[in-house]
């Protein structure tokens, strides 16, 4: 169950990411604006499934990466509110896109900046304590995981990177828990 619910919000996010559109104006703000507040309760999902891989770390490692999946939680959801909700929201109400929408995509992707490295962070930590300790099983999963939120970086859910970038997230979160899964000993691991 665990496994599922970990690779849950990349697989929704990839889904969306479908139907994300690539410019912002008057056709599309509602979509932009709806579709964004959907996203502000799966992407916070993301951080908690990264909390949760992180469970098994050593202590010394666990809370920095904790702190950066809460940076991405906090600096992603406002790239969301910002850029995606207000944005949509001011294209909706101007009847298209104007300069005075300028700053609030400005500081949206700062923030949404700072949030998609703090991603990447905690998803390096998570790889690497997968393939201390579970050395050659945890590979696909580490790849797949670094793979995706390198891309995820710059590519938000952008349809084709963005899409591929989560559903990699969500390949790599299921397998790391699956090799991880409590219960799991290190010599059932090593036969």
């Amino acid at each position: 169950m665990r496994t599922l619910l970990v690779a849950l919000p990349g697989l929704v996010l990839a889904g969306i990411g479908l139907t994300h559109p690539h410019h912002l104006d008057a056709a599309t703000a509602q979509w932009w604006q709806n579709m964004h507040i959907i996203l502000a309760v799966i992407f916070p999902l993301l951080g908690a499934a990264q909390w949760v891989l992180l469970a098994d770390s050593p202590k010394y490692v666990r809370y920095p990466a904790r702190v950066a999946a809460f940076g991405f939680v906090v600096y992603y959801g406002a790239l969301d509110a910002l850029a995606g909700i207000g944005g949509g929201a001011m294209t909706i109400a101007n009847n298209g896109r104007s300069d005075a929408d300028a700053p609030i995509f400005k500081i949206g992707n700062q923030l949404g900046y700072v949030g998609s490295w703090s991603f990447f962070v905690a998803s390096i930590v998570i790889a690497v304590c997968a393939l201390l300790k579970r050395k050659l099983k945890a590979i696909p999963g580490a790849v797949f995981l670094l793979v995706g939120s390198y891309l995820f970086l710059d590519s938000h859910i952008y349809w084709p990177k963005g899409v591929i970038a989560c559903t990699c997230i969500a390949i790599g979160m299921a397998a790391i828990s699956y090799v991880s899964a409590p219960g799991r000993s290190a010599i059932e691991d090593s036969t």
